[in-house]
């Protein structure tokens, strides 16, 4: 049988994985609580609970389905869309500058044009009134 290759033998695998170290340390401390350790190897096996139960906190995030991998990557992922958004501001910013900017400039070539329009209709007038 062909495992999927997309992301879901691998969640397959940590899921599996993570159930096993769970029964694994729910067994140490059945047999723990029925028999006794022997002093000479009191330490090793406290050690070796110790850390297999430090395990216990990742072990029931892949239970539940949370990866801190995904957690550092959905991160990165925000602060990239966050950079992106403070471009796009810049940008929207500057185009805004610009509009405004050009607008200006028509409103003054559009007074000075009819400005000069209307002067030459004085002067058309007045040429009228003394050829009258």
């Amino acid at each position: 049988m062909k495992m999927p290759s997309n992301g879901t033998a691998k969640d397959i695998r940590h899921y599996t994985g993570a159930l096993i170290v769970f029964f694994l340390i729910v067994g140490i401390m059945l047999y723990l609580s029925t028999y006794s350790v022997p002093t000479e190897n009191r330490d090793i096996i406290t050690t070796l609970v110790g850390m297999t139960a430090a395990s216990l906190a990742m072990v029931i995030s892949s239970i539940t389905g949370r990866n801190p991998d995904d957690l550092e990557e959905a991160k990165k992922k925000i602060v990239s869309l966050e950079s992106r958004i403070d471009l796009l501001v810049s940008q929207k910013d500057s185009l805004e500058h610009m509009i405004i900017k050009m607008q200006e400039d028509s409103i003054d070539k559009l007074s000075l044009m009819s400005t000069f329009y209307i002067d030459d209709l004085r002067k058309n007038v007045k040429k009228d009134e003394k050829n009258n």
